[in-house]
């Protein structure tokens, strides 16, 4: 029995629907089960696009085939693993950073699909699912010439973000709370995957969305850019050190530089030298 045929551009029109699904149904924010819904379909809309770049490459994409089963197509991390070696990544595109991406991606789904996930999680994946949106645009323009924001307002994407319902909760130190345990877990998967792509050389960027924090003076904790928890110390006690910066570092740079060049009698220092010498 010979190996079905696929067009590769009948995967990419399935693939852009995959996506086009996801940025729909996050955009509807009162809807049950919509960061699990919406990972699921981009992880599906970018196994999609993966095997259309290794057809279009006359890549086989299936597995080789088991008597008396059905054919197989590649998985996710099969398909990935073929188009690096392949070197199928468009010029513009880190390879390195998307896939590390689309594994924080796919192991958020896994916890979806084969139990549940703890409520909150999907706030924290919010940075990695900006940055696949733009991902996968740059992909697929880059491989195939079709660009995402032809088939969709462009504006409709997720531009804001709130923190986790328990912001407080999830950073307990006590990690004999199941859901508390559970985060750490999710998260410490999320920072290993940052760091070996960072690790490999790739750009990181491509991993998460990073955004500019502005710290304004709050008073509520649901007005806040930034929630920090403090652990205490084993006796119980929160250790606080208290250093005044005009004592500690008493010099500007202007003064700095007044100094040494007072030492020295040679070239006059200038400002773009302060980091040499501060």
């Amino acid at each position: 029995m010979s190996t079905p045929y696929v067009s590769h551009r009948r995967l990419v029109q399935n693939s852009m629907a995959a996506m086009l699904s996801a940025i729909e149904i996050y955009n509807k924010p009162m809807m049950t089960y919509r960061d699990e819904v919406t990972v699921m379909l981009i992880v599906n809309a970018w196994e999609l696009a993966l095997k259309a770049a290794l057809r279009k490459a006359d890549v086989r994409i299936f597995y080789p085939k088991k008597r008396n089963e059905a054919y197989r197509s590649f998985a996710l991390d099969t398909a990935l693993s073929k188009v690096t070696g392949k070197q199928l990544w468009p010029e513009d595109v880190d390879g390195v950073g998307v896939t590390a991406n689309l594994k924080a991606l796919a192991d958020y789904r896994d916890r979806a699909t084969h139990l549940y996930n703890v409520e909150g999680l999907g706030a924290l994946m919010y940075p990695f699912l900006q940055q696949n949106v733009l991902n996968y645009r740059d992909f697929v323009l880059g491989i195939f010439k079709k660009d995402l924001a032809d088939s969709m307002t462009w504006q409709l994407l997720p531009l804001g973000a709130t923190a986790p319902a328990e912001s407080v909760q999830f950073m307990k130190a006590d990690s004999s709370s199941t859901p508390v345990a559970e985060v750490k877990h999710f998260l410490d998967g999320l920072r290993r995957y940052m760091d070996d792509a960072e690790a490999a050389g790739g750009d990181t960027a491509r991993v998460a969305t990073v955004y500019d924090i502005h710290m304004q003076s709050v008073k509520k904790v649901t007005s806040a850019d930034l929630t920090v928890a403090v652990s205490p110390t084993a006796d119980g006690q929160v250790v606080v050190k208290r250093a005044d910066p005009n004592q500690t570092h008493p010099y500007t740079m202007t003064e700095l530089l007044a100094k040494v060049n007072a030492k020295r009698n040679g070239r006059k220092i200038t400002s773009h030298d302060h980091q040499a010498v501060c």
